[in-house]
């Protein structure tokens, strides 16, 4: 215990600065229920029901406001009427299949299942509970249409819903749109509405009490129709939606308070819209109380937070919330703690009213993993002590940040908000735009650095807000870990730019090829704002 407390609530003088302040409880913490259920933060041990209320301890008395677990989808952490109970092979009369790794990680899901059940309680009811005697409102969210098995290629039978199994009819049959897309339900039908309203009228009835918020959660998989023919059945979401909306209101009057809707959707009204998702409709029949926004996978880090706010103009009278995620770039990496400091000033300062983190984990940290990158610079990791300062502005001004903007990997019809990958013929120019949040003219980075990587050498001249760059600082891709994964080709740089030229709001970056033969194809763009030492001042 001494030794998971040391790991647990490490303090610094920058956190006992933070604390100073008063926390502005605006993040939403998404918990995601197989990773508290197989016990991933305690390597796996079996899991103990002191060991789970550690772990909702972790957001206590921080800058989050809302603590969510996730409830599943055609898996269910309790049971239900509508299937079995996690990694459940019923005695082993479900066949495991081939895939025995899988089946062990199912299996020791299930058996913590169980011994939480014999301290009489389950997964949901003691997150829920402990999260409101630490005085956080609470959460429970059901992923739409989740596709992690939904391809019975995985081979492991204990996997698969027995009603998905029985009803491949009801799948969208569709491979083209991405990972397991195929499997997933094909919500043109009207008995897979039903199923879902059913699921959700089951867990509210079940969980009300301690309920203040449940999130219907579209982008856990953004599949739910053949491709081209979603906007066609938007009337038939929206009366699911409205179904939703009453099942919630009476559960909530039995339980004796208010239940608030929320949905997690596409940061756009166009590709909402493509899925069947009306959420301009929502909103003007008062369907939704909070409506959060993101991608999927990989974090959108140009949220285009301040567009959606426009379009939907006063028919968004709701809270609106931008959703985190745990990787960027096509080669899945760990987005960095300046990243996501980054991601947050960038979304808080166009108009979100908070930030959603999801699969924010902190497992690594917990098994003593925490470390810095080669470098020192850059950290992976997620540490606790940034629950102190992603949701408000005010803890986040002055930190070491990285702004930086997809590399245009599109996956379930998401088009990420970037320029890249960008084409520059040779000696032609171009320019992109790359939002800063931070209010640079009260306090100015002692040092602006742009990391890019193109496929090809490139020989290009930058220019930010009309100041040419200052210098190239190759050492500064080593000490920033800003060389792995390239790929066959690729090279990245780092060039020093004027810290004054640096502005709130817009900034444009011009971009000129100075090869007379050849063209470039930039792939990465970053710009880290650096105040202070990594030590003082946060790692990028």
């Amino acid at each position: 215990m001494k030794t998971f407390a040391k790991w647990l609530f490490p303090l610094c003088g920058t956190l006992l600065a933070m604390g100073a302040q008063a926390q502005r409880r605006t993040l939403i913490f998404d918990n995601d229920g197989s990773e508290l259920l197989l016990n991933t933060y305690w390597n796996e041990q079996p899991l103990t029901l002191w060991q789970l209320d550690s772990l909702v301890d972790i957001q206590r008395d921080t800058q989050v406001g809302t603590y969510a677990i996730c409830a599943g989808s055609d898996f269910f952490y309790y049971r239900s009427q509508y299937g079995r109970l996690y990694g459940d092979d019923l005695d082993g009369q479900i066949a495991h299949g081939g895939n025995e790794a899988l089946y062990r990680t199912l299996k020791k899901s299930y058996d913590n299942a169980v011994r939480l059940e014999k301290e009489g309680t389950d997964l949901i009811r003691a997150t829920l509970t402990r999260a409101r005697k630490s005085g956080m409102q609470t959460m429970l969210t059901l992923r739409m249409n989740d596709l992690h098995f939904t391809d019975t290629a995985i081979d492991c039978p204990v996997a698969y819903n027995e009603w998905w199994a029985a009803h491949p009819e009801l799948h969208t049959g569709d491979p083209s749109q991405g990972w397991h897309s195929a499997g997933a339900y094909d919500f043109a039908h009207k008995e897979v509405r039903d199923r879902k309203v059913a699921v959700i009228k089951e867990q509210i009835a079940r969980y009300g009490a301690l309920t203040d918020v449940y999130l219907v959660d579209f982008m856990r998989f953004f599949c739910y129709f053949r491709r081209g023919e979603g906007a066609k059945h938007a009337d038939d979401m929206t009366q699911m939606m409205r179904e939703i909306r009453q099942v919630i209101q009476l559960e909530g009057q039995k339980a004796g308070h208010p239940i608030k809707l929320a949905v997690r959707v596409a940061p756009s009204i166009g590709e909402n819209m493509e899925k069947g998702l009306d959420i301009r409709q929502w909103l003007r029949e008062n369907l939704i109380d909070l409506l959060s926004v993101g991608i999927h996978i990989r974090i959108e880090p140009n949220m285009p937070i301040r567009q959606l706010k426009a379009d939907l103009g006063n028919d968004l009278h709701v809270p609106l919330y931008a959703s985190t995620d745990m990787v960027t770039y096509q080669e899945n990496e760990p987005v960095s703690e300046g990243m996501m400091r980054g991601f947050c000033m960038h979304a808080l300062a166009q108009g979100a009213d908070g930030v959603y983190l999801f699969n924010y984990f902190f497992n690594d940290y917990n098994r003593g993993r925490y470390h810095t990158e080669p470098g020192g610079q850059t950290c992976r990791v997620p540490h606790p002590r940034m629950l102190h300062e992603l949701g408000s502005r005010e803890t986040l001004e002055g930190r070491n940040k990285i702004y930086w903007l997809s590399d245009g990997k599109r996956e379930y019809g998401l088009r990420p908000n970037t320029p890249l990958p960008l084409c520059v013929q040779p000696q032609q120019q171009a320019e992109v735009s790359l939002f800063v949040g931070d209010r640079v003219d009260s306090i100015r980075p002692k040092e602006l650095i742009l990391f890019y990587r193109t496929r090809q050498p490139a020989s290009l001249r930058l220019w930010l807000n009309g100041k040419k760059a200052m210098k190239m600082v190759p050492d500064y891709v080593s000490i920033y870990n800003k060389g792995v994964k390239l790929q066959d080709g690729e090279q990245q740089y780092a060039v020093r730019l004027p810290a004054k030229a640096l502005r709130q709001g817009d900034n444009v970056l011009r971009i000129e090829n100075a090869d007379t033969a050849s063209e470039v194809t930039i792939k990465r763009i970053e710009l880290a704002l650096k105040y202070g030492s990594a030590d003082t001042h946060g790692y990028f």
